[in-house]
């Protein structure tokens, strides 16, 4: 082996190494924010009182969600069926089958996925169609008379 390609080869090596040793952080620094899990916040959905006794409500909201470099306005509502004074359960309007929207038909007294025909009773156990578990509920709380709901981004 000639030592103008032995120097070749230990030069090409030299330059491989520092282009990775220096190349490692550089990803992490790139990649890193978008691999981050979102974190969950308490979202202000209004005052309970707003809540009709005995009746199932579609609340809405909006909130400022870190999505790897992007801040973005995370959208949708949630549903809240209030029995009693100290009775509210707050489910996910996400069906658990594909994702799509439900909806609360009072005239049926159920969530309906108009998608592919999925039912929900109003506790959100799953009655009939493709869904193979409930509406998720989701942790609330009260305070300062307002409907706090726990939401992940």
């Amino acid at each position: 082996m000639s030592s103008d390609r032995r120097t070749f080869l230990k030069t090409a090596a030299l330059a491989g190494a520092a282009c990775f040793v220096s190349g490692v952080p550089l990803v992490a620094y790139v990649i890193a924010p978008a691999l981050e899990k979102g974190t969950g916040r308490w979202v202000d959905l209004g005052p309970v009182g707003d809540l009709k006794p005995g009746g199932v409500g579609m609340l809405s909201y909006e909130f400022m969600v870190k999505d790897g470099w992007l801040v973005m306005p995370q959208r949708g509502f949630v549903w809240a069926a209030l029995d009693g004074a100290d009775q509210l359960r707050v489910f996910s309007s996400t069906c658990s089958h594909l994702g799509c929207n439900v909806i609360w038909r009072e005239d049926e007294s159920a969530f309906i996925c108009p998608c592919h025909t999925g039912r929900f009773d109003r506790d959100g156990r799953n009655v009939s169609g493709p869904p193979p578990k409930p509406l998720a509920r989701l942790e609330h709380k009260i305070e300062d008379g307002k409907l706090l709901v726990f939401m992940t981004a």
